[in-house]
């Protein structure tokens, strides 16, 4: 049985344990304009984006990040 609250002591849903694993490897730590901790992350898709809806607590700053994958993209050209 599944404890659906999210709590520290809640059991994962076996079908899910690679999303949850995933969800806190990939979720951002740090806010992107005054870098302390993020007091938010939520994770959403849309389409084949994966994208975190942010907000932090310090600042008030609120926002998404989008992953890129394996690697970086850049705005600069090939050298």
């Amino acid at each position: 049985m599944t404890v659906p609250d999210g709590s520290p002591g809640a059991k994962i849903d076996r079908r899910f344990a690679a999303d949850v694993e995933a969800h806190r490897r990939d979720a951002p730590r740090f806010c992107p304009a005054c870098a302390r901790d993020l007091g938010l992350a939520t994770e959403f898709w849309e389409g084949d984006a994966r994208r975190f809806y942010c907000w932090c607590a310090t600042c008030g700053w609120t926002g998404e990040v989008t992953t890129t994958g394996e690697t970086v993209v850049g705005h600069e050209p090939e050298h």
